[in-house]
This record gives structure tokens, C-alpha cells and sequence, in this order.
């Protein structure tokens, strides 16, 4: 019988293989190989991220933090590895292969420690398999999504642009007409690794880990602070909001800023339970220095971190002046100053600006083509949402704005961190009132406080807000749960519910976008990957085109078009940031065929036109003359078109 029984069991193995390839095979075919090497990745930076927070002497601390802690820093061992291959022009597979095995090997004594570290946690989720779901399936909807080829429009102007170029170089270094080339740039390091090992969806996925991850700090430091109810709780908020999770399955660097702000903060408060006078154990200082100095090494925007730990380490210096308190704010100065230098570097040797573009006043001659004036309008499309009517009036209803119209605070593919604010901002106030009664969400709720004010005073879109999205979850759940003690039964259901029905909306949302993207349709197999970019870019039927077509020293010149991933040559994008070269030339020449001398000296063999796009841009691309418009009018018309498709056209110059 026992026989009988093992073959009926493996029989019906065999006809779920079978179901599951007649089906569910189709759709996630296109994401196994990514998502075998995004296991093999975590566990190699796991690894020897867990031999590096060895070495920093961190106390208190159990085999399952010591696992998020080196999973995280993991994740900022690849991305400096990915300068470094870049820095000494060895962006080439074999490289990459040579420097993930280094760290297969140094990290491989730390494999088994990990996966049993994993246990007890594995147990507290059982205990709670509502919650467990409630966080999980949300994820890992996000995770299907993540199997949507990239098509969002920073992801494709330079998130993956920049890589691509990258690579195709085979080094780090400032490609023509991008100017995100001199910001920083951690999180294109990890997706230059992805693309080295041929995928772009193992991008997507590295964003969706980093959410993943941040959720499990807040699960792993904050119940330590919280009872589990209330840890859980913040686990759904996050799980459930809009903004991270629509993020978590592009390449937009936001997640990654989160996960590494996340653990700075957690880890610096944990310092301060440890060593609430200053000084030694160092170990979660230093940790918590290392995740700011990766944060600020992803966005400019992560240095208001940087300055609120800085402020608040100098303000216990000025209190207490005992040595102790020095070497605390010079050592962590010191570590996120090292961790940023690479990119300070980088830029002051290719634009002389190690801050680029900030400080233009100051480093006029940043050999990019922008001016003060150009670099003024930059900031100003940053902050095109912010403090209409003034600053107090826009202080005053910001509270109105955020709850009823975040649409306010950034449109266009920005709309991606405007949703799914309402719950965390709600309950905002009892998150206070719980940190009133606890140091450490004290400390949590000042770092959110000047963040926001940072961010409030800038002016910039909602989306940079994101990254405080698990430390306000954490506030707001303690709060909720510390006020769930004192209601009465119908009370408790209406805020229970009223809280169902919101997070209900968030997945709503999440789904409606991806479906007014028609994710869904190549998601689940529907389409292929070259359908569902034919149809959504403009320029991808003549990308495709030139996939079969351009030959090794080919350079195109791409009119009307930002966004260069997926052509597969060397190319000159169209901008709205610095001054277009086919604008210059055409201005310039005396006629049509001087026009097109000029631009084969420069190099081009194919200019590739998208007369939609370019309509869409209009006057941001610069400003043909009457001889100029003249000029390429007759260019135009001399082109030979090798190739029209959708939306665009090729022509050979």
C-alpha cells in the first residue's frame, strides 16, 4: 500500500508538471532564468555580506539579523564591484563571472549558517499565516509584473541606458547627450551586472528584492521595539502600497534607496539602545554609516539622510563633549564620505563638478553643454509641483493634498510614487503618539520629520518621499495598535474595515496602472515581449530593425527620442536637458548638403527619426532657425529610407 501510495503521489507530480506547462509555463518561461540568477546573486552577496558584518563587531545581534544585514550589504558589494569593473574598462561577462565567483568563494562558509538562520523567523510567520499572506501575495504580484519587459520612460532614458552604454564601451564612461551620466550611480552598477548576465528582467528583480528586504528589516529590528501585531501590521502597509509596490517591478533606483534607508536608520537606533552615551560598541554605527554611504552613492536626494544622522551626531557632540562623541561623528563622516567619493571622483575627472549638477553657480564649465541657464530649467521640472501659491499656502494644505490629490505632487511616469499615500499619512498622528512612549520610534520619528521638511522645502515630486514609506508603515503601525487597546468592539470594525477597504484600493491601483500599461497581456503570456514593445515604444519596430541591421561601427543619430535603450549600436539621443547636436548643425551649415558633410565627420552613418515623440517634446529639444529648418528640411528629403515602421523611420546619411 505504502508503494501504491509513493506512485499515485508521484503521478500526480507528473500531471501538475504537465498542467503547469500547458499553462502557467508560458507566462513564466521569460522569467526563470532571471529568477534563478537572482537566487544565485543573493546568495553569493548574502554570503559574503555576512563574512563583512563579521568583521564589524556587531553585539546583540542574531544569526537572522546578521543574514539581513549581510543580504543588504550584499547587494552594495555588487554594485561597488560594478565601478570597480567599470573604473578599470572591464565591463566585459568574463569579468563579471570572475568577480561573482570571488564572491561565491569568500561568502561560501556562510551559506549554510544563513539558510538555517532563517528558521525561527520561518516559525513566527506560520504562527501568523494571515499576515504572512496578506504581505506575500501583494509581493509576489509585484514579482510577476517584474516579468514586463522595461518600458518606463527614466528606465529606458537612462536607468538602463546607461548600462547598455556601459557595457557596449566595455567602461565607465560619460556617454554623449545623457547628463544623468555624472549623477550617482549604485543602482545602474547592479543592473550593468544584470545586463553582463543577459537579462534585464533580473534588473526589475533586483528592485523587487530590495523591497523584499526592507520589509524584513522592519520585521526583524522592529519587534524588537513592537509587539509582533503591530510588526505585521507595518508589514501590510508596505506590502500593500501602491507606489512601492508599482516600483518594485521597474528599474526606477527608489526600492533600493528605501531598503538601504531603511537599515541605516534601524541600525543607528539600534547603536543607540547599545551605547545610548556615545561610543563604543561601534558596530551598528559603522553599519549604519555603510547603508547611508550606498544610498548616497544611488540619489542625490539620500544625502538628506546623511545630513539628519550628521546633525544629530554633531548635536550630541555640542551636549556632551567627551572624545567619544567626536570620534563617533568623524567615523561615520567618515565612512559615508568614503562610499560616495567614487562618484565625487568620477565626475570631477569628467565634467569638473564632483556634484554635478548641483552647484552650477559654481562649476560653470562642467564640459556637458549646460549653462546655468540649462541647468536652472533642470531643477525647475524637479519642482514643478511644489508650493503653488506660496510656500505657507502650499504648508497649509499639504495635508488635504496628500490625503485627496497626490496627483498633485508629479505626473507622468512620476504618477508611480503618487499612490497609495492615504493610510501612512493617516495615521501619522498616532505614530507620533506612540513615539512619545518609545525612544527608539522617537528617533525613527524625527529622521522622517527632517526628511520631510527637507523635502516639503525643495519642492520636488512625491516619488522621492517613497523611501520613508517602511519607517512611517512601523510608526503608524504602533500607533494603530496601541490605539486598538483602547476601542470597543465597533469601533475597532470600522477602523478595521475602513483600513481593509483602502488597502483593497492600493491593489486596485497597482492593478488598474498595470493595466492601463496593458502589462497583463505579455505578463501572463498573452503577447510576446517584442509585441508588447512594438506597441507601447514608438521607436522599437526600427530598434528591432537595426538589431538585424547595423553593422559594428555603425552610429545613429536619434531625432525626437530621450530613450535609447534597446537600440543595439552606438548612438546620440535627442535631449531636453542640454543643447541638441542636429539642432547646432543645422543652424550652422549653409545648406542641406553641408548638413550632411557635418554629420558623417561627426560620425553617423544612420539617423533614426520619431516624428510623435519629437512633437511631444517640441520647443525642449531646441530651436531650429528659418536656414536651419531649411537645412534639414532638404536632409530629410535627400535621406535614403532604409526602414519606417510604427512611429519611426531609418535613414542612411
Amino acid at each position: 500500500m505504502r508503494l501504491a501510495a509513493a506512485a499515485f503521489a508521484l503521478l500526480t507530480a507528473g500531471l501538475g508538471a504537465l498542467s503547469a506547462a500547458d499553462s502557467l509555463w508560458v507566462a513564466l518561461r521569460p522569467g526563470c532564468v532571471p529568477f534563478v540568477l537572482l537566487v544565485l546573486t543573493v546568495l553569493l552577496a548574502t554570503g559574503s555580506g555576512r563574512v563583512l558584518a563579521g568583521k564589524l563587531g556587531l553585539s546583540d545581534i542574531s544569526e537572522s539579523q546578521k543574514t539581513l544585514a549581510g543580504a543588504t550589504l550584499g547587494l552594495g558589494l555588487l554594485a561597488l564591484g560594478g565601478f570597480c569593473l567599470g573604473a578599470v574598462g572591464l565591463f566585459k561577462p568574463w569579468a563579471a563571472s570572475a568577480f561573482l565567483a570571488a564572491l561565491w568563494v569568500i561568502g561560501f562558509s556562510e551559506l549554510k549558517p544563513a539558510l538555517e538562520s532563517l528558521a525561527p523567523d520561518q516559525s513566527l510567520l506560520r504562527e501568523r499565516p494571515l499576515a504572512a499572506a496578506a504581505v506575500a501575495l501583494p509581493l509576489l504580484a509585484a514579482l510577476w509584473m517584474c516579468l514586463v519587459p522595461p518600458h518606463q520612460y527614466d528606465s529606458l532614458v537612462y536607468h538602463l541606458a546607461l548600462p547598455q552604454a556601459y557595457l557596449r564601451e566595455g567602461r565607465l564612461f560619460a556617454p554623449p547627450g545623457i547628463v544623468y551620466s555624472h549623477f550617482p550611480q549604485n543602482g545602474e552598477m547592479l543592473f550593468s551586472l544584470a545586463l553582463l548576465l543577459g537579462s534585464d528582467i533580473l534588473a526589475q528583480m533586483y528592485m523587487w528584492l530590495s523591497t523584499v528586504l526592507a520589509i524584513w528589516w522592519v520585521f526583524a529590528l522592529g519587534r524588537r521595539e513592537a509587539p509582533m501585531s503591530a510588526v505585521a501590521l507595518a508589514g501590510i502597509f508596505i506590502a500593500t502600497h501602491s507606489a512601492v509596490l508599482l516600483m518594485s517591478s521597474t528599474t526606477y533606483v527608489e526600492p533600493l534607496v528605501m531598503l538601504w534607508v531603511t537599515s541605516a536608520v534601524l541600525s543607528f537606533e539600534r547603536w543607540r539602545q547599545l551605547a545610548p552615551s556615545g561610543g563604543g560598541p561601534r558596530g551598528w554605527l559603522i553599519l549604519s554609516a555603510a547603508f547611508t554611504g550606498l544610498a548616497l552613492g544611488t540619489k542625490y536626494y539620500a544625502g538628506i539622510g546623511a545630513a539628519a544622522f550628521g546633525l544629530r551626531l554633531l548635536f550630541a557632540c555640542a551636549l556632551d563633549r567627551r572624545k567619544e562623541r567626536l570620534i563617533d561623528l568623524s567615523l561615520f563622516t567618515a565612512i559615508v564620505s568614503a562610499l560616495f567619493a567614487p562618484w565625487l571622483i568620477k565626475n570631477w575627472i569628467c565634467v569638473r563638478n564632483p556634484v554635478f549638477p548641483f552647484l552650477y553657480k559654481w562649476f560653470e564649465n562642467t564640459g556637458t553643454g549646460w549653462n546655468a541657464e540649462l541647468a536652472a530649467g533642470y531643477f525647475s521640472v524637479l519642482t514643478e509641483y511644489g508650493h503653488v501659491g506660496g510656500f505657507f499656502h502650499s504648508l497649509v494644505s499639504l495635508p488635504i493634498l496628500l490625503l485627496r490629490n497626490p496627483l498633485r505632487f508629479g505626473g507622468g511616469m512620476d504618477v508611480l510614487g503618487d499612490l497609495g499615500w492615504d493610510i501612512l499619512l493617516w495615521l501619522l498622528p498616532l505614530g507620533a503618539w506612540a513615539a512619545s512612549k518609545n525612544k527608539t520610534l522617537r528617533g525613527i520619528l524625527l529622521f522622517c520629520a527632517l526628511w520631510g521638511a527637507a523635502w516639503f522645502s525643495s519642492g520636488v515630486v512625491l516619488r522621492f518621499l517613497t523611501v520613508l514609506v517602511p519607517l512611517m508603515a512601523l510608526l503608524g503601525a504602533c500607533g494603530l495598535v496601541a490605539l486598538w487597546r483602547e476601542l470597543d468592539r465597533w469601533a475597532r470594525v470600522v477602523i478595521g474595515g475602513a483600513l481593509s477597504v483602502m488597502a483593497t484600493a492600493h491593489l486596485f491601483l497597482f492593478v488598474f496602472v498595470h493595466s492601463t500599461f496593458g502589462s497583463g497581456s505579455t505578463a501572463f503570456g498573452l503577447e510576446t515581449r517584442e509585441t508588447f514593445l512594438m506597441r507601447r515604444l514608438d521607436y522599437y519596430a526600427c530598434a528591432d530593425w537595426l538589431r538585424a541591421n547595423a553593422v559594428e561601427n555603425d552610429k545613429i543619430l536619434v531625432v525626437g527620442e530621450q530613450r535609447g535603450y534597446y537600440l543595439p549600436a552606438d548612438h546620440l539621443p535627442s535631449t531636453v536637458h542640454m543643447p541638441n547636436l542636429f539642432i547646432r548643425r543645422a543652424n550652422e551649415s549653409s545648406g542641406p548638403a553641408e548638413l550632411l558633410s557635418a554629420l558623417r565627420v561627426d560620425g553617423f552613418t544612420r539617423v533614426m527619426i520619431v516624428p510623435r515623440e519629437a512633437a511631444r517634446l517640441g520647443p525642449g529639444l531646441g530651436s531650429l532657425t528659418p536656414a536651419g529648418a531649411v537645412n534639414w528640411k532638404g536632409l530629410e528629403d535627400s535621406l535614403k529610407t532604409e526602414f519606417s515602421g510604427r512611429g519611426c523611420v531609418v535613414g542612411r546619411l
